[in-house]
């Protein structure tokens, strides 16, 4: 993340500013659907998009972001059995 990314930051702006929430959560939303396109599981995406954007990457998480992703997992498979038909 660099201050000239306009990924992160509003490129509008004469110094660089985060993007408002509003952005960011489109930004999700976008990505949401391009995980969704390109065959993405759909527990990686709940979590993704739960986690207000985590994925595993090579670099590891936090514990708390750990703790965030795992909550997130299981709270899907537990979604997916409420609602598998028996």
């Amino acid at each position: 993340m660099r201050p000239d990314d306009p990924f992160f930051f509003d490129p509008n702006l004469p110094t660089p500013q985060f993007r408002s929430p509003e952005e960011a959560q489109q930004v999700l939303d976008l990505l949401v659907e391009l995980m969704a396109e390109a065959g993405i599981d759909p527990e990686t995406i709940y979590a993704f998009k739960t986690t207000g954007g985590l994925l595993p990457s090579e670099t590891a998480f936090t514990p708390d972001q750990e703790s965030d992703w795992n909550a997130a997992v299981r709270e899907y498979q537990e979604k997916l059995q409420r609602n598998k038909p028996q």
